[in-house]
């Protein structure tokens, strides 16, 4: 087509010169020599306009007449590995900041949609450096193309996650999506990407693990580039491994990661990807058929409750950091009948004093408030002056201890139940139960400590 088109533009330069030198030729008919020199001017014309056309459709003509664009070379795969790990990650100008000016990050869902376009251009023959795609936060994020390969029929292209200032096991990881025309849309995971293996978890057992969003923005990204039906794969090279850092295998999740998001938008500190996986762990243990379910503060006391419920299955133990609040409202959403809180003194103290977000920044330990704890169990005169000068929680742990006020600690465990069951309702029902920090021991539990062994 193109060809045609130079063609067709020849033939009109030089019959337009041919026309301004006919005119001449007549003019200079009588001198022979003259009309010899011009037939050699309009015969050198021609060749010149010839030339510039062959010219013009290798690409190297003048700008404006007719350059052919040309196509960018396909980057080599690895050729950002060598530089430095800010420097390869796929959003080509610096991110968006909070109002604290921390950077926000981009999801393992904003990658994997940006990959995906990026690949459909690819297959329709462009070369993508940089590709933009549209965030359910609210605006288009531009991100580079980290690898671009061309593999049998489709197309392979990689980005390098960035979760900003608050990373996660995935920062730094590459999402890749291969894409290929089919003859109807699939989605599908590749290396690293999970496959869901319970129900509960918003996907159907048996499909990777790529969460709703993240699904529909992938389709939204390569929608923006072809109507064609598509078959995306989405992988993590390494998943598998990083996965064994999360709560994944206690989800059901088995063979990688998961595809998260529900913004595209990473925020600073937030541990919105853990509070998300402590949901859904409530609501697997739901679809599963649980009823009862032990809440841990984290891993230690999560190994220390397992002892203590041994009636409990595995699946029911869900790590839930500072998030009883989290936990107690997705309990009572699915229909979760018990929630056994377990934990050590710090948390225990700040439920104790009203607090559903259990983490430093939600607030210091009341000091005061186990200082009169202590009172009310009978400490000595020596031991409430020591107390008064305690600067945590567990040094108040250890001075009950040594006076042997057992009270001490069913008064915290039964402040803490009430607090946390009047902030949500009479269901699901709540109990408390504090141990040590070394050896697992339960020091007290309320209303139901015969429940606790040890």
């Amino acid at each position: 087509m193109r060809l045609g088109a130079f063609f067709t533009l020849g033939m009109l330069l030089v019959d337009g010169v041919d026309g301004l030198l006919a005119s001449r030729l007549q003019n200079l008919a009588k001198d022979s020599r003259r009309a010899e020199e011009a037939s050699r001017l309009l015969g050198w014309a021609v060749v010149a306009v010839a030339l510039v056309l062959a010219l013009a459709e290798l690409g190297g003509g003048p700008r404006g007449l007719c350059p052919a664009p040309r196509p960018r070379p396909l980057r080599p795969p690895g050729l950002l590995e060598a530089l430095r790990p800010e420097a390869r990650m796929s959003h080509p100008y610096p991110p968006p900041r909070d109002k604290k000016g921390s950077r926000i990050g981009f999801t393992t869902g904003a990658n994997a949609a940006a990959a995906a376009k990026a690949a459909a251009l690819a297959l329709l023959g462009e070369a993508p450096e940089v590709v933009d795609i549209w965030l359910p936060a609210g605006w288009r994020q531009p991100f580079r193309v980290f690898r671009l390969e061309r593999k049998g029929d489709g197309v392979l292209v990689g980005m390098i996650k960035d979760a900003g200032d608050d990373p996660d096991v995935t920062h730094g990881a590459e999402i890749q999506a291969f894409v290929r025309f089919a003859s109807e849309d699939r989605l599908e995971g590749g290396e690293g990407v999970g496959v869901v293996t319970k129900p509960g978890l918003g996907v159907p057992v048996g499909e990777p693990a790529i969460n709703p969003v993240p699904r529909r923005m992938i389709w939204e990204a390569v929608r923006e580039v072809t109507e064609r039906p598509l078959a995306v794969t989405i992988a993590i090279p390494g998943g598998e491994e990083l996965a064994k850092k999360t709560l994944n295998p206690r989800l059901g999740i088995l063979g990688g990661l998961s595809v998260l998001g529900t913004t595209g938008v990473v925020k600073p500190y937030s541990t919105s990807a853990f509070r998300m996986s402590v949901v859904q762990a409530v609501g697997v243990a739901r679809a599963n058929g649980l009823l009862e379910i032990a809440a841990t503060t984290g891993g230690k006391s999560e190994r220390f409750a397992q002892r203590l419920l041994p009636h409990l299955p595995e699946m029911a133990f869900i790590e839930m950091g500072d998030f009883v609040g989290d936990v107690l409202r997705a309990a009572r959403k699915v229909g979760v009948e018990v929630v056994r809180v377990v934990g050590m003194i710090g948390k225990i103290s700040k439920m104790a004093d009203g607090k559903t977000m259990t983490h430093a920044a939600g607030g210091e330990v009341n000091l005061s408030l186990l200082l009169s704890l202590l009172k009310e169990a009978g400490a000595s005169p020596k031991a409430l002056k020591e107390a008064e000068g305690a600067a945590t929680a567990r040094r108040f742990l250890e001075i009950a201890l040594e006076e042997g006020l057992e009270l001490f600690f069913v008064n915290l465990v039964r402040l803490a139940q009430e607090k946390l069951q009047a902030y949500i309702g009479e269901r699901p029902f709540v109990s408390v139960a504090l141990t040590d920090f070394d050896e697992g021991r339960c020091l007290a539990a309320w209303p139901d400590r015969e429940v606790y062994r040890g």
